[in-house]
């Protein structure tokens, strides 16, 4: 299966307690990466300095609760185009995964 990251996909970043999950959408263009996280906790947040160089996609995104941080993810997609990764937050580095959603 074909790797494919121009789509919506069910995210969840395993936090102290539980999951945190949002809906992240994805659009590749050339090797940049745009697109959103939008989660019932913190809303919509715009993906920021996104690229994909074939292998490995990473993004930033930007939250104001509980104080301003800028979240740092690094991804990779397995051959079912899952999507395993981690973010790195102040000090603490939290890992995550995607699925993608089914339209």
């Amino acid at each position: 299966m074909s790797k494919v990251i121009d789509q919506a996909w069910d995210f969840a970043v395993k936090i102290p307690g539980g999951e945190q999950k949002s809906i992240v959408t994805l659009k590749s263009d050339g090797d940049a990466l745009v697109g959103t996280m939008n989660s019932e906790e913190y809303g919509v947040q715009d993906i920021e300095d996104g690229s994909f160089d074939g292998e490995t996609l990473t993004w930033k995104s930007k939250t104001t609760k509980p104080m301003k941080l800028t979240l740092k993810y690094t991804a990779k997609l397995d051959d079912a185009n899952n999507m395993t990764g981690f973010v790195k937050v102040a000090m603490a580095k939290m890992k995550f995964s995607g699925t993608p959603i089914s339209a």
